[in-house]
């Protein structure tokens, strides 16, 4: 049995916008292993003085894989405090289930529920399902692996947002069917050095001008056996955002990982 736990501690945060309306959930358990894992994220930044803000970035993740077979529970959420004042608060959680055809395809179902303040998400609900299909794998060594994996499905959202400061005439329900793709490679350049790229793309299915959009990079440097170093960048685009919000985020992440 394969068991791991994971801390994530920020060294440094910039935080151009938010936007969690697509939660990347590909680079977390990239790893095959048959077995239970566990994997938690923390990330924090304190400010006292001429302003008060406080920052918490967390996460709390289960795999369990056995033969063709495997589940994943992830969860997460952000809370920003300043001068008192709750500035971003949000939440998800999603259930994951593979069913494994070979090492190189496979069926995914997954359910997930999700809150953003911000992004003035009340609640937001997914449950869908797709194909999952490895189409590139070179490998040089041991040590210098390059993959991508193409996947589509199809998904139902719900989507109820804080009316408080729309427009009295705005759409604030909207209960869609939208398909999703992605496209994920892996390229381990060396045994200490790996990127995850990750690109989603959820459409409307009856509206093609009302999609979403993500692309995260994130560089993975391994110091030690114990010991690495995690860089996230991430791009985020909704066609139809509430009308009070900006169309574009882009965030970029710092920190230090702990394997124990």
């Amino acid at each position: 049995m394969n068991r791991y736990f994971l801390f994530f501690i920020a060294l440094l945060f910039y935080n151009f916008s938010v936007a969690q309306s697509i939660v990347n959930t590909e680079k977390l358990f990239i790893d095959n292993e048959d077995g239970f894992a566990v994997s938690s994220e923390l990330m924090g930044s304190s400010i006292q003085g001429n302003a008060e803000v406080l920052l918490v970035e967390y996460s709390l993740n289960f795999a369990y894989k056995k033969a063709k077979n495997s589940f994943k529970l992830l969860s997460g959420g952000e809370y920003i405090n300043e001068d008192n004042q709750t500035v971003s608060n949000s939440l998800f959680s999603q259930l994951r289930y593979n069913y494994n055809f070979s090492a190189k395809s496979r069926l995914f179902a997954f359910a997930q529920v999700q809150s953003n303040a911000i992004l003035l998400l009340e609640h937001r609900l997914l449950g869908g399902a797709g194909f999952r299909q490895n189409i590139i794998e070179k490998k040089k060594d041991t040590t210098r692996v390059f993959k991508i994996d193409l996947s589509a499905g199809i998904m139902q959202e719900e989507e109820l947002l804080n009316r408080t400061d729309l427009p009295v005439t705005e759409k604030y329900y909207t209960n869609y069917t939208r398909s999703v793709i992605s496209l994920v490679g892996v390229y381990e350049v060396t045994d200490v050095f790996t990127i995850v790229n990750t690109t989603y793309l959820q459409q409307y299915l009856k509206d093609f001008s009302d999609y979403r959009l993500l692309n995260e990079t994130n560089l993975m440097f391994s110091i030690n056996e114990w010991l690495s170093v995690s860089l996230d960048v991430e791009y985020r685009f909704d066609s139809e955002p509430p009308s009070i919000l900006k169309d574009t985020d882009f965030n970029t992440n710092f920190g230090l990982v702990f394997s124990l």
